[in-house]
């Protein structure tokens, strides 16, 4: 049978396969966070690159029908490189995101918080506005943010300092409409409302993207109907710590976690 891919450069791109399990029950995934070269965001193009690649060669053991790039920084800097090079469809969370944000939008006002490559990259301000013509996009890098969540000895005043540092410039814009543009940043959801204080539509593109790889499946006829428990998880990291992250962050109970090598 063949799975679904979803790659990350850590532990974030979890929020997505947690959308996936929700919505795919029938399918069996195929998970790696390249813990090792976390984050991409602070790395340059030439060596995200090169860490990707590594990623897919590896996954070339494996029969797939799909790849799910749950990465943004990713996504932004070689999406359709990856389409071209993939025999099989190849999903990324920046268009589905933008879409969300498009259709929430009451006053055409829109916020994203990325790792600092994504932001460089103005791919979510580019996408919104060709879904959203005459939106206005701020994009605000927040460079510690994926550090901090893969770190489970984060203190909540450490994020809560660094997210009214990164916010207060999108909140001053008067944006209505908020994007996660990073897999990691629906882990501090919570935080994230609570340093906004106001009324805000918080986008969370993991769920545009679930939605975008049922489509995709259902009309090419490859949508697997039994259910399948079988997943695997694999890292370029510490496996235990990375085991606890997914019994933790994910429904699946006893998951099989295994190393890949850097």
């Amino acid at each position: 049978m063949k799975s679904i891919a979803v790659i990350d450069s850590g532990s974030g791109g979890l929020t997505v396969a947690n959308r996936l399990f929700e919505r795919l029950p029938g399918e069996r995934i195929i998970y790696v966070g390249d813990h090792g070269n976390c984050p991409y965001g602070n790395k340059s193009e030439q060596e995200i690159k090169e860490a990707v690649f590594r990623v897919i060669r590896f996954l070339g053991r494996f029969e797939l029908k799909m790849l799910v790039v749950a990465c943004n920084t990713a996504t932004a800097l070689m999406l359709d490189e990856l389409k071209e090079m993939l025999d099989f469809p190849v999903i990324g969370v920046i268009e589905p995101g933008a879409e969300m944000a498009a259709g929430a939008t009451q006053n055409r006002r829109i916020g994203v918080i990325a790792t600092r490559r994504t932001a460089e990259s103005r791919m979510y301000e580019k996408t919104i506005k060709e879904k959203l013509p005459g939106a206005a996009v701020f994009e605000q890098a927040c460079p510690k943010l994926v550090d901090y969540l893969e770190n489970d000895e984060t203190l909540e005043t450490e994020m809560l300092a660094a997210l009214e540092e990164y916010l207060a410039p999108l909140r001053s814009s008067e944006a209505d409409t908020l994007v996660m543009g990073c897999t990691h940043y629906p882990l501090a959801e919570k935080q994230i409302r609570k340093v906004w204080g106001g009324r805000m539509n918080l986008v969370d593109p993991a769920l545009g993207t679930a939605e975008r790889v049922r489509e995709a499946l259902q009309k090419s006829g490859g949508l697997s109907a039994v259910n399948r428990e079988n997943h695997l998880f694999f890292t370029t990291g510490e496996v235990d710590e990375f085991s606890e992250k997914v019994k933790r962050w994910t429904p699946v109970v006893r998951p099989v976690v295994l190393p890949l090598e850097n």
